[in-house]
């Protein structure tokens, strides 16, 4: 008797699941129509932008030969790169691999300091304190 109800409900559960697969099949794709994705899909297949089984990867990236060749955007040169990354390094605008803090920042006395605007004479900067400290805008210690 047991074992009717259980499959009574396993066959339930999976009518349920059934019809709820359906409903949801029934609703259009982010507003694309049928022959939009039908488009989109025939347009993949011919460029070879479907993704190949357990592999992951394009068909077009596998097998080149068979498909057009796909338009590269343009880009930098070589050269320009590499003067990039020149005077990133120069200005200390690269990442420290461990900390991941910026180079200028561990070693600032070994990079030229970005202009940050006008200087302030010690006077300013001791009225500006005075004034956040009064105005409850500085916290010392952990507290905060």
């Amino acid at each position: 008797m047991n074992s009717i109800r259980h499959s009574a409900s396993i066959l339930i559960l999976s009518l349920t699941a059934v019809v709820a697969g359906q409903a949801l099949a029934a609703e259009p794709a982010a507003g694309l129509s049928r022959a939009q994705v039908l488009a989109d899909l025939a347009d993949a297949r011919r460029t070879g932008n479907i993704i190949e089984g357990e592999i992951g990867l394009p068909r077009n990236a596998l097998y080149p030969q068979q498909y057009p060749a796909q338009q590269q955007a343009a880009g930098k040169t070589r050269a320009q790169v590499l003067a990039e990354f020149a005077q990133a390094r120069a200005n200390g605008e690269l990442f420290e691999p461990v900390t991941g803090a910026r180079m200028s920042d561990l070693r600032p006395d070994l990079y030229p300091q970005a202009a940050q605007g006008q200087a302030l004479t010690r006077d300013e900067v001791i009225a500006g304190v005075q004034q956040a400290r009064d105005a409850g805008q500085l916290y010392f210690g952990e507290g905060g």
